[in-house]
């Protein structure tokens, strides 16, 4: 599987992940991939912006969000599958 890295910087949001799905045109057979402090980030933004954990998997704009348990994926990047 290609996985092509785009760079976000320190702070990965729920927002920068909306733009990376806009500014690169994914789609649903597309993933985003986030190193595991991102990912908890994320889910922790989500969890006190809806007052609730997302059932998983966690999506942005109907794209899965999965956490890299390799760490692969450096912090403040994000992956695209």
């Amino acid at each position: 599987m290609m996985t092509n890295l785009k760079y976000i910087g320190k702070n990965i949001s729920l927002q920068a992940l909306r733009d990376v799905v806009t500014e690169k045109g994914l789609n649903t057979t597309h993933k985003l991939l986030l190193n595991p402090q991102d990912y908890n980030t994320v889910i922790l933004e989500q969890a006190n912006l809806f007052e609730e954990v997302q059932q998983i998997p966690l999506t942005v704009n109907g794209i899965v969000i999965i956490k890299d348990d390799d760490k692969e994926i450096p912090y403040g990047t994000v992956g695209i599958t």
